[in-house]
């Protein structure tokens, strides 16, 4: 009797490259979760810090406004929300470790020693916590003191944290 052993990965290495090809890792804020103290979307209020936003002042909202204690000048007709970027500027800030972790374990993953979507479950989870460690170190452009007074805190991106817990990751 002949025993033939078939080690033969290649089927296997090329079913891996097609589920690889067709899979995606994104994070960010994604749409669909209010804000707690508010009816805003999570994802909106992403937006107007990532990119900054001008805000034309209503008669409303400059009553509003005095009520809580800021007083605008009369000739002040727009408030701006500065850009500060958490998601762009914290993949930019990280993408390069990112990468070599990816580059590290990619051959593993290629010789079919991990699975495919524990690694980039992995991944997925090594770019978000790196988004929300870059948002809690985030200073810059800072609050104006008004907020910092109102919030209790000098950083901008952070108030009830619901923003930062929002940050999460999808493997498609």
């Amino acid at each position: 009797m002949k025993i033939i052993r078939d080690d033969n990965k290649i089927p296997d290495l090329i079913k891996r490259l097609k589920d690889l090809e067709s899979k995606r890792i994104e994070a960010g804020v994604f749409a669909g979760k209010k804000h707690p103290d508010s009816d805003i979307d999570l994802a909106d209020l992403a937006k107007i810090h990532e990119y900054g936003v001008t805000i034309e002042v209503t008669p409303e909202m400059r009553a509003y406004l005095h009520s809580i204690g800021l007083h605008l000048r009369k000739d002040t007709t727009h408030i701006r929300i500065p850009e500060r970027s958490f998601i762009r500027a914290g993949w930019d800030n990280n993408k390069a470790d990112v990468e070599k972790r990816i580059e590290r374990f990619l051959p593993k993953v290629m010789e079919l020693d991990i699975d495919l979507d524990a690694f980039l479950e992995a991944v997925g989870k090594e770019v978000e916590g790196r988004l929300k460690k870059f948002m809690k170190k985030l200073h810059y452009p800072p609050n104006s003191s008004f907020t910092i007074r109102r919030k209790g805190s000098s950083n901008p991106l952070i108030d009830t944290g619901a923003l930062l817990d929002s940050i999460t990751h999808k493997v498609k």
